[in-house]
């Protein structure tokens, strides 16, 4: 454990993280006026502008607080995209920041640099770790105790679920402090709709009142589950299905492979939204009448997390990372044990045969526990609160 933060230090919590995101940075935001309040402050560096997988639309003048890109090397090894920014050891005797929370990857050099006591000085390193054993990709061997020497250098940990929470525990010991640091949204902007806004939705969409729509939001990827998810629609009985609809939005590898089966499906609908921008992506989650999700491996999912807020049931697979903090099964929807097409089917048959009440019961207990521990303006403070608490340690 660390020792108190020295006062000669600067009140400042330094962010260094991968790249800039489009749910972070208004995060961001929020989190640098509540320690501001108490009288703190937040600066953040970028690895990188992005990386090769990632699609956003960025608006990085939107952010309120000092940031920086700083420059180095960006190769990408298959899917891991390392970076090494060297002049991260300058910053870091530059700024003397009280608090480091470094987010990313545990394996990215830039971390694994920052995150030594002779570089970070006395600084608090906290490591945000939205990892878990159900998504790791190496539990065993090599790498994974590379992994555990790494982690067990920091101070602390920032985890977005609990799933996360036991993972840290169990891989760096239970002598370090946990603190819970969820990924958060717009949730003035995914708030539930209106009747008027849902009965809006449809008509855009021209999607009639009488039908049930399913929505998926995810990497048209095999790890999130899409080709079983369809293959569970289309063993649904055919008079369930007439009335159905499973709209997938997002895009990945398996798109030709997936409009070629919803091009043969004889009953229902399989609609590829494709890339979506939010708009869009609230338009169809207020047409939508339950939320999918069946992920063979999903960390922390966002997309569970607009959806609640959107006051939809949800069928989400075990594999997400943040599912039991969303998901309470048959009460707000289904859990999926498994992600093949049987468990898909069933748990979306179980949906279909609900009645309108019972579905808007699961939408409103979906909003509450999204309010109750993903507001934004909540989550910031309850974290800053949790670094005074490091301070005073």
């Amino acid at each position: 454990m660390a020792a108190a933060v020295s006062r000669s230090r600067s009140s400042e919590l330094l962010v260094l993280t991968n790249t800039p995101t489009p749910y972070r940075i208004p995060f961001l935001n929020v989190l640098s006026d509540v320690l501001q309040e108490r009288g703190a402050g937040l600066r953040v560096l970028f690895c990188a502008m992005r990386e090769p997988h990632r699609r956003w639309n960025l608006q990085l003048d939107e952010q309120r607080y000092p940031w920086k890109i700083l420059p180095g090397w960006h190769p990408s090894v298959s899917s891991w995209h390392p970076h090494f920014n060297p002049t991260i050891v300058t910053q870091l005797r530059e700024i003397r920041p009280a608090w480091i929370l470094m987010g990313g990857a545990w394996n990215l050099p830039t971390t694994l640099l920052a995150s030594q006591r002779y570089i970070a000085g006395d600084a608090y390193r906290i490591f945000w770790s939205e990892g878990h054993s159900r998504a790791v990709l190496h539990p065993r061997g090599l790498i994974a105790a590379a992994r555990r020497c790494a982690l067990r250098t920091y101070d602390a940990f920032a985890v977005p679920n609990g799933a996360s929470a036991r993972f840290i525990r169990a891989e760096a010991g239970d002598s370090r402090p946990v603190m819970f640091l969820p990924n958060t949204i717009d949730d003035d902007f995914f708030k539930t709709p209106s009747r008027a806004d849902r009965q809006a939705a449809r008509a855009d969409l021209g999607i009639p009142w009488s039908k049930s729509v399913m929505v998926s939001i995810c990497q048209l990827e095999d790890r999130k589950g899409v080709l079983e998810l369809v293959a569970g629609f289309e063993r649904l009985p055919r008079e369930m299905r007439k009335d159905a609809m499973l709209v997938l939005i997002g895009t990945g590898s398996l798109r030709a492979a997936l409009d070629a089966k919803a091009s043969e499906l004889n009953c229902g609908e399989v609609h590829l939204a494709g890339h979506l921008d939010m708009v869009d992506i609230r338009r169809w989650l207020r047409a939508a009448d339950v939320f999918v999700l069946n992920s063979k491996r999903d960390p922390n999912p966002i997309s569970v997390i607009e959806a609640a807020f959107s006051g939809l049931p949800l069928i989400v697979s075990c594999q997400a990372g943040n599912v039991e903090d969303l998901l309470r099964d048959e009460l707000n929807g289904f859990l999926l044990e498994h992600h093949s097409a049987d468990h898909v089917a069933l748990a979306l048959q179980r949906f279909l045969a609900s009645d309108g009440e019972t579905r808007r019961q699961m939408g409103a207990r979906s909003a509450e526990t999204a309010h109750q521990g993903f507001q934004r303006r909540w989550v910031a403070e309850n974290f800053a609160n949790a670094l005074m608490t490091l301070e005073r340690a």
